[in-house]
């Protein structure tokens, strides 16, 4: 990665050409008073901290009263996210000598690597970090902005998307209301892959596919016990040929895959569209696809309200990040603002829990405003809530790598928290059968630790020792798990995959709490006060000496003898990719009333719709975005085809 430099006589030039998008710039160019009298210690200082993938390592350089400068040494963050930090965010903090600044949306934990280091720079350089972290610059709002269209969809992600371009292509004015600074920082452009029947992706594979929308509909409704609206999974279902298509036309590739778990459809059915295009290539398709169908979006921007005439939507309000306040007149609204991920008290209320974290890293921006204005607006909930569970390992808020994507740069002792390993509760008592947490960590394994968030994983050092030097898959193996279809389908997903940098990743999870070790099994229960963990580790010694578990039913093949010390306790809490239920909806995607009638112009798509998804998450890969993007298609199409009446 090249060194880049930025110095406070560089920044009006270099956020001016940036677009800069931080409320927190409004009064750019104003000395801080309260570093007027600030003294340093002049020189270069670096300091490194773990931002989302990877250190960044700052250089920063001090005259006896400013910071100067901060210079990138090395990172290998995602590029197309952290240019955006390098552009906007680190310009912002020279020129006002303040970390107090709003992060990089979508960049958030890039953001944050880059604060901490610089606050640590400063701290060399004999200044007070703590004060550089609290010190904020005011914004200053702009004259009130009032937009006359045709459709405004509510979000910008996977769903709110597609619901623009379509309703754009179909000749709509659409103005779309976002959160996030730039398309790089929404969930939506960074998925695997969609779900979807008939498409020309599916029909060009060898072979082609035997996949129909009648297996497929007949899957999911059992599955999820016919709870969500039959009518619209079906017609999400037919349609989503068409969102793929969509999602072609403007430039994706994509191709069938089998995914790592086994699922229902794979090898001659397909279904799965993985999506090979790099991030930095979905940014610009995203913004060339917007401009094409005449979108006009509103970054840096939430949504606020409804504006309702009676039962009939009407428009929104809005505010800017500088708090410039945004009325939009629209003659149909398309709520699209990806659930509640971000809302620590929405997930208390609708999940039961305040531990579970955004899988992507950072904060979501995912905070359940859309299905809280439906609400407020008299449209109903439905009943069942629930979250996309992330695949790759547990998390803790206290830890600086916790897992969350398809890599092992991440701290690797989560991996206990969905290896097989004993899993208990916070009592110390066993509450899963721990395999098909390893085998199916987004569906049958996901409701229960959600439920019992934080849980914890227990191994011996014999475990530690085998994962290090052999890997689960051999350790596995050796136990008689044969990586075939129908028998062990994830094992090789596992192989190769050995943690080698377990014991010094360990020491690191004992530093920042989330980890404990002690040299018998009653030393370990007092540390996170597991009071039941010596007997429930005894009597689960016993299942693993029969090779049988009598309590739920384990796979011997995950049944690990916990009896050499030391012993180590992960507590892991849940992550996932987004959360889903909300706003109940017909067929048609219209905001039902509690009488069940529709309202009128105000339609719900993604994971605010309350009609298509189910707890726990659908065995069928890809599903949750495929429904976003269906649903996000059937939107528009019923929204053009109302204000044309």
């Amino acid at each position: 990665m090249a060194k880049q430099k930025i110095s406070r006589r560089e920044f009006l030039k270099g956020t001016a050409a940036a677009g800069l998008g931080l409320a927190a710039t409004q009064l750019l160019g104003v000395a801080p008073a309260a570093f007027a009298d600030a003294a340093y210690k002049p020189g270069k200082y670096q300091a490194t901290a773990y931002g989302n993938l990877s250190y960044v390592t700052v250089e920063c350089t001090f005259s006896e009263t400013a910071l100067e400068s901060v210079e990138i040494i090395s990172q290998d963050e995602t590029p197309i996210l952290f240019s955006q930090v390098q552009e906007k965010l680190i310009p912002a903090i020279v020129e006002n000598q303040a970390l107090g600044l709003d992060g990089i949306t979508g960049a958030s934990n890039s953001s944050r690597a880059v604060k901490e280091a610089i606050a640590d720079c400063v701290k060399q350089a004999g200044g007070d970090p703590e004060a550089w972290l609290s010190r904020t610059v005011e914004a200053v709002a702009g004259a009130d902005e009032t937009y006359d269209v045709d459709v405004c969809v509510i979000g910008c992600g996977g769903a709110g998307f597609m619901a623009s371009i379509t309703a754009g292509q179909k000749g709509a004015k659409v103005l779309t209301i976002e959160k996030a600074s730039s398309v790089a920082g929404v969930n939506g452009i960074k998925v695997s892959g969609p779900f979807g029947v008939d498409s020309s992706v599916l029909h060009a594979r060898e072979g082609g596919t035997t996949l129909e929308v009648d297996e497929v509909f007949q899957h999911v409704m059992n599955y999820t016990h016919w709870t969500p609206n039959p009518a619209l999974i079906h017609r999400c279902l037919d349609e989503s040929k068409n969102a793929v298509e969509n999602l072609v036309g403007i430039g994706y590739k994509m191709q069938e895959a089998n995914f790592r778990f086994e699922t229902p459809f794979y090898q001659e059915k397909g279904g799965f569209h993985l999506i090979t295009n790099a991030l930095d290539e979905r940014v610009e398709l995203w913004n060339k696809a917007l401009e094409d169908a005449g979108v006009e979006v509103l970054f840096n921007t939430t949504a606020t309200g409804l504006l309702m005439d009676g039962d009939k939507a009407v428009g929104v309000t809005a505010k800017k990040a500088d708090g410039t306040s945004v009325t939009v007149n629209a003659k149909a609204v398309i709520i699209a603002s990806g659930g509640y991920l971000g809302n620590r008290d929405l997930q208390e209320k609708f999940l039961k829990t305040r531990k579970l974290n955004a899988a992507a890293g950072g904060n979501s921006l995912c905070t359940g405003d859309g299905i809280m204005m439906a609400e407020d607006a008299g449209a109903v909930l439905c009943k069942t809530f629930g979250y996309c569970p992330c695949e790759y390992g547990g998390t803790n808020s206290k830890a600086s790598r916790p897992a969350k994507q398809d890599k092992y740069d991440q701290n690797y002792a989560f991996k206990f928290g969905l290896y097989g390993n004993l899993l208990v509760d916070a009592e110390g008592k066993r509450f899963i059968n721990e395999g098909l947490l390893c085998d199916y960590p987004m569906s049958y394994g996901s409701e229960q630790i959600v439920l019992n968030a934080p849980w914890y994983g227990i191994v011996d050092q014999a475990y530690v020792d085998a994962m290090t030097t052999i890997g689960l898959y051999d350790y596995t193996i050796a136990k008689g798990a044969e990586p075939v279809e129908g028998k062990w389908f994830i094992g090789n997903y596992f192989k190769g995959r050995i943690l080698d940098k377990l014991p010094e990743d360990i020491e690191e999870g004992i530093r920042e709490g989330w980890l404990k070790k002690a040299d018998t099994i009653e030393e370990l229960a007092e540390q996170f006060g597991l009071t039941d963990l010596p007997a429930t580790v005894a009597k689960y010694n016993e299942y693993c000496d029969k090779g049988v578990d009598e309590e739920f039913g384990t796979n011997p093949w995950y049944l690990s003898k916990i009896e050499k010390g030391p012993f180590y306790a992960v507590e892991c809490e849940p992550s996932a990719w987004s959360t889903f239920g909300g706003v109940r909806t017909d067929d048609r995607l219209r905001a039902l009333k509690p009488d069940n009638t529709p309202m009128q112009g105000l339609y719900v798509v993604g994971t605010d719709n309350g009609s298509m998804y189910y707890s726990p998450y659908y065995d069928v890969p890809g599903f949750c975005y495929g429904l976003c993007i269906d649903s996000g298609y059937i939107a528009a199409n019923e929204a053009v085809e109302y204000i044309n009446e």
